[in-house]
């Protein structure tokens, strides 16, 4: 029977990992419990388990504004705690505002982070800010700086694999051009990869469309 039943740590990553989703879409009261949570964790940082501190900041920073990227990225600066750290500076990429986007891009060119970490704040904000092409428009205009940051074995893949957040085909053309101009031969399958994802994408949101259209209909 001890199958039926997760183990502690397991059940904390389900709790924390629901949380989130939850939040995201848009739960009132997961919000606002996240928020009140939040507050209470500012006063006093042992007011939130730790399996609970991720989602927290990362709804509260989804549905706040520049005063909660403030206190993230103060608290971020402040710690000398490294999963503290990325805990706070995870919750900054879930900023939907575009000025508060751009602020937590601009993060990947300072020294706040490990190189490594902070050369991948770019896609986090791509990922979980739900505003790829802002995350891209920053990466082409500050690609010397970037691909300066990134490790050889990642060198040929990064400003690819930005593409895999979009859904839009028409971006696979955008890719190719930009790699036939400025990448080199190396991230000719990082790129084929990329144009691959897009249509994932493209095919999954097209069936899901279809689906709600369908289910509405039904009613």
């Amino acid at each position: 029977m001890r199958g039926e039943f997760c183990d502690p740590l397991t059940a904390s990553l389900l709790r924390a990992s629901l949380v989130q989703e939850l939040g995201l879409l848009g739960d009132e009261e997961v919000i606002k419990m996240c928020r009140q949570n939040f507050k209470n964790y500012l006063k006093d940082r042992t007011s939130v388990p730790a399996d609970l501190r991720p989602p927290t900041f990362a709804i509260a920073m989804r549905y706040g504004n520049a005063v909660t990227w403030q206190k993230l990225h103060e608290l971020g600066l402040k710690t000398t705690s490294t999963e503290d750290k990325q805990n706070y500076y995870d919750a900054l990429a879930f900023a939907t505002d575009s000025k508060l986007i751009q602020k937590s891009l601009a993060i990947a060119l300072t020294d706040e982070l490990p190189t490594s970490r902070a050369v991948f704040m770019v896609a986090k904000v791509a990922r979980e800010s739900d505003r790829p092409e802002l995350a891209w428009e920053f990466a082409k205009r500050n690609a010397q700086a970037l691909i300066a940051k990134v490790d050889a074995v990642n060198a040929n893949s990064y400003l690819p694999s930005l593409f895999t957040f979009f859904s839009d085909p028409a971006r696979i053309e955008e890719l190719k051009a930009f790699a036939q101009k400025n990448l080199s031969e190396p991230s000719r399958k990082p790129v084929e990869i990329a144009s691959d994802e897009i249509l994932f994408h493209a095919d999954l949101r097209k069936r899901l469309i279809e689906q709600i259209q369908s289910s509405s209909r039904s009613e």
